[in-house]
């Protein structure tokens, strides 16, 4: 095996977490969290790259006593655990300031489970409330990434999406994201078995910053050309051709998602007929003998849903009226997603509603297959 290198990876993403205000840094005046606020939550580190996180996880609990997998909310046990951190970097050399950030209270909500995406590949998951500690200062940066690949074509793959990173702040999930879009953009190019492994380096002192080194092993496969690609539209679009709409053909190279056009348009039609829960499945079987894949994609519609309560605020009798011609749907009707999303530019055409700025509130029950729709004027 030979390889080649290059150093930067785009990793195109920009993370904001919602945070509380308390306690945002150590030097940071606090207060105490809401009543209603969860008395433990998990904890996790962004950027302490000296240690693993378990051997971080096994110093803290030697320092602090009865220390767990969880800790307290409170001001003095979130700012115990900042000034333990401290003392560790400290016995390093390292004067540091530790911050710590916890997940906004709206966060604690139960959040959906994000599906793999076209390529199989799972997303670093979206955080779970926790409380995060990082080093603020002295800055923690990615010094560089060195791409290794025995494929020119992988290697240059990566490279088309690859933008100069050095310099660019090093944190836990940043790492993950960048393993992550390497495979993606591998297998957007074909290579529908590529893995990546990404490793970080020894870290060094440069001036008042710490750099942190990255090196990314592409192990790309082979690159898998179409043998089959069609598409089921569905009861509503039953035997209808498609194939005008799929952007790759047989003998073509895999790559990007061949039902991104066809996807689309088939959504907005079910959903336009009431069929809010439509589904569409459009993974690719993979033949990896002899690098070939098969696209198919499936619609499952689920239940139509139907409109069952339609209210109406700040408007006279008389716009009332017209907006429910414009609206072109009563109770009992299917709910058509697109007589809602039309509404707006009707409105702005008709002279009685001139200036009215109609806004809608759409609330779906799923148990009885419903939709209950509030239209207002915030004029």
């Amino acid at each position: 095996m030979w390889s080649k290198t290059a150093t930067g990876f785009f990793f195109g993403l920009v993370l904001t977490l919602g945070c509380t205000n308390w306690p945002a840094t150590a030097s940071a005046q606090s207060k105490e969290p809401p009543a209603n606020y969860p008395p433990r939550l998990p904890y996790g580190f962004s950027n302490f790259v000296w240690w693993s996180d378990d051997e971080l996880r096994v110093a803290l609990k030697k320092r602090i006593p009865g220390l767990g997998d969880e800790i307290s909310t409170t001001s003095r046990a979130i700012g115990g655990m900042r000034e333990a951190l401290t003392a560790l970097l400290k016995e390093k050399g390292i004067t540091a300031e530790v911050q710590s950030e916890e997940t906004s209270y709206s966060a604690l909500h139960p959040q959906e489970t994000e599906e793999p995406d076209f390529w199989n590949l799972q997303p670093p998951p979206i955080p779970k409330p926790h409380i995060e500690f990082s080093i603020l200062t002295p800055k923690i940066l990615i010094a560089k990434v060195e791409l290794q690949s025995d494929l020119d074509a992988a290697l240059q793959a990566v490279q088309t999406e690859a933008r100069e990173n050095e310099g660019k702040p090093y944190s836990g999930f940043v790492f993950s994201f960048m393993q992550y879009r390497a495979e993606k953009v591998l297998r957007q190019s074909g290579y529908l078995s590529a893995d990546v492994q990404l490793n970080r380096g020894p870290v060094h002192q440069a001036g008042d910053d710490y750099l942190a080194p990255l090196s990314m092993i592409l192990n790309a496969g082979p690159r898998y050309t179409v043998s089959d690609i069609s598409a089921d539209g569905g009861p509503l679009l039953h035997g209808r051709d498609l194939s005008t709409l799929f952007t790759v053909k047989v003998g073509d190279v895999a790559g990007r998602d061949p039902f991104q056009r066809v996807e689309s348009a088939l959504r907005t039609y079910y959903q336009g007929a009431g069929y809010l829960d439509v589904k569409i499945q459009d993974q690719p079987s993979l033949d990896k003998e002899h690098a070939k894949v098969a696209y198919h994609l499936n619609v499952t519609p689920g239940s139509v849903y139907r409109l069952r309560q339609l209210a109406f605020r700040n408007l006279t009798a008389d716009q009332e009226s017209k907006v429910r011609e414009l609206l072109g749907m009563k109770p009992g009707d299917a709910f058509s997603t697109a007589s809602v999303d039309g509404l707006t530019v009707k409105c702005e055409r008709e002279p009685l509603l001139k200036g009215k700025g109609i806004v809608f509130e759409i609330k779906k029950d799923s148990a009885s297959d419903s939709v209950d729709l509030t239209l207002s004027s915030f004029n």
